[in-house]
């Protein structure tokens, strides 16, 4: 009897055991990856969001919704396409993604300079001590900036807290110009060439 009992105790844990073991298999078989809608960059905290002319990765617990509110581009001459293409983005990170794209392309008109397949890569951190730890990484130094861009990888990065419309701008300036010339003007001329954007944006 005792036997009898000690098989079918063995035999139910054997039933669960395979329940679960079968369970986590069709988890991690069939179950979709990271957030439903989008792509996932780098790590699980990292959202990526793809426009025609920008590759957005939100970085950490970012709240979409405020950067949406400091690209303020209502003085940017967008067109009716542009002002339609927001009202009818499916959600705040594809707002986000137009409002970069517009951005980008008021910057090439200020400078009259159109780059061959432009197309430009932009980090949006929580904190501004991830972009301080990013810079430190990537420069070697340890500065305490509102944003920079990096030409080996084509990639402005930024922060929730920091970024507006102008400062935006003002990196997509040092991009524009980096890929313009067949050879990279001196650091001072990138430098006035992006403030210059940053001056007539909203004219």
């Amino acid at each position: 009897m005792k036997s009898i009992k000690k098989l079918a105790a063995l035999n139910c844990s054997f039933k669960k055991n395979f329940l679960i073991g079968t369970f986590c298999f069709f988890c991690l078989t069939f179950l979709p990856a990271g957030i439903v809608g989008a792509d996932t960059a780098g790590s699980h905290s990292s959202l990526k969001v793809s426009s025609d002319y920008c590759t957005l990765y939100f970085e950490g617990m970012v709240n979409p919704a405020r950067i949406d509110k400091k690209l303020d581009i209502k003085y940017i001459e967008i067109g009716y396409g542009g002002k339609r293409s927001l009202r009818e983005a499916g959600d705040v990170f594809e707002r986000i993604a137009i409002k970069c794209d517009m951005i980008l392309l008021r910057s090439e008109q200020i400078l009259d300079m159109y780059p061959a397949d432009f197309h430009v890569n932009i980090v949006f951190f929580e904190s501004t001590k991830m972009l301080i730890d990013a810079y430190e990484e990537i420069m070697g130094e340890r500065l305490d900036l509102y944003s920079f861009y990096v030409y080996e990888n084509n990639t402005i990065y930024t922060t929730e807290s920091r970024v507006n419309q102008n400062i935006l701008a003002h990196e997509i300036g040092h991009a524009l110009v980096n890929h313009y010339f067949i050879v990279r003007p001196p650091a001072t001329v990138r430098e006035l060439l992006s403030q210059y954007i940053d001056v007539h944006l909203e004219d």
